[in-house]
């Protein structure tokens, strides 16, 4: 990916995760610029299609665009950063996050975004006062 763009992607997410909201200066591993639809299925390397990624969420995404929600047990598509906004589909509930929609439900599962190890670290960053909600 072209530097340049690279951080244009970084800097449209003010340096977090635009999937969970990690902080990029907090993590010991680099982010990613996301293909939101991966280049198997058609995707391209260009702004309107790539999100700033933290390691964790952006391995566990790899080219998916669907996951089950559990709620419901059916298909849905995954959060779009560039389509969707980020409040309509997630909230927090202390260092957990929740799906408010079949969205987000079925991309927290996706992303494992509640990785026991990964709400640890959020619980303490939040005692430091930092908010996870994506600007």
């Amino acid at each position: 990916m072209d530097p340049r763009l690279r951080e244009s992607v970084r800097e449209r997410a003010h340096g977090r995760c635009e999937y969970c909201g990690f902080p990029e200066d907090r993590s010991v591993r680099p982010f990613h610029g996301d293909h939101v639809l991966a280049r198997q299925h058609g995707g391209e390397t260009v702004i309107e299609n790539l999100a700033w990624a933290c390691n964790h969420c952006n391995l566990h995404k790899g080219p998916n665009m669907t996951g089950i929600d559990p709620a419901t047990g059916q298909s849905t598509r995954l959060f779009h950063p560039r389509q969707d906004r980020w409040e309509d589909h997630f909230h927090w509930q202390g260092a957990m996050l929740v799906g408010r929609t079949a969205i987000g439900r079925a991309t927290i599962c996706v992303l494992d975004a509640n990785d026991p190890l990964l709400v640890a670290v959020r619980a303490g960053l939040m005692e430091e006062g930092f908010d996870f909600t994506p600007d």
